[in-house]
């Protein structure tokens, strides 16, 4: 069986929540949020609250992180809101980068698009590169602002001239696709190999997408998987479910027993409706596993939740086969075992570290546009 992949999404601009340790990619011209959200484990006293009322920058960012994550108060996002704007308004570019994600989401607020462009105007000029990304991209997608690509590319161009990897990156995804600029794919795999020296997971990652066969581009699994597995350390969601797959695609390429499922259910934990669709596949058929019914079938169902419409014309007709083999118990605990996998599992992820705990966002991501076809 070759299972072959829908377009790769190397190109997201979505609002999904990124793990803590995922700022230390983002290069910040002075103290900001995501610098101090590793704070201690004590419940805060009315010292911390009645400092942060009074406008210390810290416990205002110490307030807000805690409300945002639910650590030693009650979560809270009106209040996580309401602290990282109390930090924006005194200047610091990380609150500024926050406080603009949760007006483009409505976190915590109404939503307000041209809020959002305000704020991430003033973290740009405070001198934060990922300010400047999510102006690039609001932008791009035309969100609280008329669409401006050719003002995006400049922005990304501003910050691959500082050799920011999430700028080289994106700036390799419009080469690729022609927004803003003619679709020029050596330009594009330039700026892709950038990122990836850069350290970008997202620049590996394109990378590797770019060696498993696009058209026109040289096919080396190998060189792929090592790109991937770059990525894949980072803890990007995207690698894991591509490694994962190419993996189970090509036998033949070095990996350790239980590796590509490990991949896909990580990937999958993290939000990934095409790996728990791949995993359904595997548990159908018995490939790297046992032959389930019933667990092909937890797997299909927690796809189309975690996919809605989009996983649906994929993942319905085997969910139909499955459930017409099935006794009605069994039918009924699959469910009840995916409803209780989304329970565990309710938050969708772009990456994924040691830690569980989660820190607000910083980068708004482009979801969808840039579809890189590759053939398995």
């Amino acid at each position: 069986m070759n299972l072959r992949p829908h377009a790769i999404s190397g190109f997201m601009l979505a609002g999904i929540l990124l793990p803590a340790t995922h700022s230390e990619f983002i290069c910040h011209a002075q103290p900001s949020a995501t610098d101090l959200f590793a704070v201690d484990t004590a419940v805060p006293d009315s010292s911390t609250r009645s400092r942060a009322a009074s406008g210390h920058l810290q416990e205002e960012l110490q307030l807000a992180n805690d409300y945002y994550t639910g650590k030693r108060v009650t979560r809270d996002l009106v209040q996580a809101a309401y602290w990282f704007k109390k930090a924006a308004e005194q200047g610091d570019p990380g609150a500024e980068v926050e406080i603009g994600y949760f007006y483009l989401t409505g976190t915590g607020v109404k939503a307000d698009g041209e809020q959002a462009v305000r704020w991430f105007t003033r973290a740009s000029a405070s001198g934060s590169r990922m300010g400047k990304l999510n102006l690039a991209v609001v932008y791009l997608r035309g969100i609280g602002v008329p669409p401006d690509p050719h003002l995006g590319v400049t922005l990304l161009n501003e910050l691959a001239k500082e050799q920011d990897p999430r700028g080289e990156d994106y700036l390799g995804l419009m080469y690729m696709l022609g927004i803003g600029v003619d679709k020029n794919p050596v330009a594009a795999e330039h700026w892709f190999e950038l990122a990836a020296q850069h350290h970008s997971p997202e620049g590996n990652y394109s990378m590797g997408t770019l060696y498993t066969g696009v058209a026109g581009h040289t096919r080396d699994l190998d060189r792929a998987c090592k790109y991937f597995e770059q990525s894949v350390n980072a803890g990007y969601v995207p690698s894991k479910h591509s490694l994962g797959l190419l993996l189970v695609n090509h036998p033949e390429l070095p990996q350790t027993p239980g590796e590509a499922i490990s991949l896909l259910q990580s990937a999958a934990a993290a939000g990934s409706w095409r790996s728990s669709a791949v995993l359904g596949i595997l548990f159908r058929d018995g490939q790297g596993v046992p032959k389930d019914s019933s667990t092909a079938y937890t797997w299909f169902t927690i796809a189309a939740q975690q996919g809605g419409s989009e996983a649906q014309p994929d993942v319905s007709a085997d969910l139909a086969a499955l459930k017409s083999t099935l006794a009605a118990e069994e039918q009924s605990k699959s469910e009840q075992a995916a409803a209780q996998w989304m329970i565990a599992h309710p938050r969708p992820a772009v990456f994924v570290r040691g830690s569980p705990s989660f820190a607000p966002i910083d980068e708004v991501y482009a979801t969808e546009q840039a579809q890189i076809e590759r053939r398995e």
